[in-house]
Parts: structure tokens; C-alpha cells; sequence
């Protein structure tokens, strides 16, 4: 088994903007459905800028797994993708719609990157995971170890995958982070967001609620019930749940802050805690 430094999860909310989403969904205008499609380009360019600067600190073994923000979701949700496979030709034709959506959301991350000067390469999900049921059951990972060797960061998104219930399914980023963390055992998991951590309330709403800087697994249930009645979106809730189970799982330390913010990641690998959430075990 091979252990890295870090797995960096890129959240869909810090690429694009995911709240545009269910109002594109409900209205079906074409100015919504086109707002919900935007990458936004100022915040990879960012995000991209501090993975260059911990690149630059000598964090090379590292595995970066990025959301498909609303591009990704808005095309799957209008195709009844997460449905499974219908049988329905333009539900296979809504297939390569998403792809070409995930794509260019992909590319743009790829294109700053290399102009941050980060070797990374990008493999896909659907070339290397078989579900059943939505639940990984086989996948080769073999070639994620081989980058790594060779001084390369493997870059990996959720996709849709053969599914041998379903013909093909989508394949979540916490399903693919628990595999990964299982086969690579990382020192440390971040989780990078467009906000600073947990707050007792949405900070988009209440601007003053105040951030809880720490969080023990044996804290976490209470936590994701007080979040239910006010994460209208089920972001918070769901990141919450994900890393509940990596915690569970047996990963020590994991990070959850705002990839937004300049410095925020770098800090955190100078051993500067700053601004976030960090989650622990008992």
C-alpha cells in the first residue's frame, strides 16, 4: 500500500455556482440554464494558485479529486442520468451532453494548472470503476501509484460508470475519496470549499453566526442533526456525512476551509490552522 501527503477535494461549490442550480432546473429559461453552465474562471484561477503553492513547498504526492459543480449536475439531473440507464436514446444522447459539460469544466481546471506549473494528469472515473447500485465493486487504481512515482498528481472527478444493476450509474466524489483513501492511506485529507469551515448557520444568510473551529467524530452526529433544519441546499450536511465516514474509516485528521481564500491552503501545510474546521477522532 502506498501512502501519499495529501488528498485535496476540490467541492463543485468552489468551481461554479451551485445555488444557480435548482432555480435553472425549475424554470427552464435559457438564461438560468446558461448561468448554471458558467465555470467560474476567477475562482480556478485561485484555487490553482494555491495548489502551486504547496506544490512549490515540496507537497508532491498528493491526489487531487475535483466536484462537477453545477455544469455536471444540471445536465445529469435534466437527463435522468442518476436514474440508470432507461434504454432511452436521448437519455444517451443527455450522456454526452454531460460529458462535454464536465469537460470543459475539467479543461479549464487542467489549463490553470499548467499555467501554475502543476504536473498533473487527468484520469477518469468511467475508465476505471464498476459499480453496482451506485457502490464502487471493482477498480484498478494501479496507475494513480505510477504518477505519483513519477512525479506526477493524478486529478479525478465523479463520472458515470458501467453499473451492473443499473447499466450505468453516477459514481459520487465520496465514493471515490473513501476508495482512494482506503488504497492510499493520506496523512492528511482537505476538503476545499468556498466557505471556511462549518458555521452554526449559513454564513450566506447570517454573515455573523460564528465558525467551529473543531469538530470529534462523537461531536459529528449532533452536528449534521442541527444542520438538517437549515442546509437548505444538503451541501454542508452531505460534506458532514462524507466525513463522518472517513473518520470512521480510520483517517486520523481531515480539514475542512475556503479554497477561495488566498493563503488558506498553504497555512494549513506551514502548520498555520487559520480559518476552518477541523475534524478528528476521539
Amino acid at each position: 500500500m502506498m501512502e501519499i501527503d495529501l488528498i485535496l477535494k476540490i467541492g463543485g461549490s468552489s468551481l461554479s455556482n451551485k445555488r444557480l442550480l435548482a432555480k435553472a432546473i425549475k424554470s427552464q429559461s435559457p438564461e438560468d440554464i446558461e448561468e448554471a453552465l458558467k465555470i467560474d474562471k476567477k475562482k480556478i484561477d485561485s484555487i490553482a494558485s494555491e495548489i502551486g503553492a504547496i506544490y512549490s513547498l515540496g507537497l508532491k504526492k498528493m491526489i487531487i479529486l475535483t466536484g462537477v459543480g453545477s455544469p455536471g449536475h444540471f445536465v445529469v439531473l435534466q437527463h435522468g442520468i442518476h436514474k440508470g440507464n432507461s434504454g432511452n436514446i436521448n437519455q444517451h444522447l443527455g450522456l454526452v451532453d454531460a460529458q462535454i459539460a464536465v469537460n470543459r469544466l475539467r479543461q479549464g481546471l487542467l489549463e490553470a494548472f499548467a499555467e501554475h506549473g502543476i504536473p498533473v494528469v487527468q484520469l477518469y472515473a468511467s475508465s476505471i470503476y464498476e459499480s453496482n447500485k451506485m457502490r464502487i465493486i471493482r477498480g484498478d487504481t494501479s496507475n494513480f501509484e505510477r504518477f505519483i512515482q513519477n512525479g506526477i498528481i493524478p486529478v479525478i472527478s465523479g463520472d458515470v460508470v458501467p453499473d451492473l444493476t443499473m447499466g450505468y450509474s453516477v459514481l459520487s466524489g465520496d465514493q471515490i475519496l473513501l476508495d482512494l483513501t482506503q488504497k492510499f492511506r493520506p496523512q492528511r485529507i482537505i476538503f476545499g470549499s468556498d466557505v471556511d469551515g462549518v458555521f452554526e448557520e449559513d454564513p450566506k444568510d447570517n454573515p455573523h453566526t460564528q465558525l467551529i473551529p473543531q469538530i470529534s467524530f462523537s461531536q459529528l452526529p449532533h452536528v449534521i442533526e442541527q444542520l438538517s433544519g437549515g442546509d437548505a441546499s444538503g451541501q454542508m450536511k452531505g460534506k458532514l456525512v462524507e466525513i463522518s465516514n472517513l473518520l470512521e474509516q480510520g483517517q486520523k485528521e481531515i480539514l475542512l476551509l475556503n479554497l477561495t481564500n488566498e493563503g488558506a491552503l498553504s497555512d494549513v501545510i506551514k502548520g498555520n490552522m487559520g480559518r476552518n474546521t477541523r475534524f478528528f477522532l476521539d
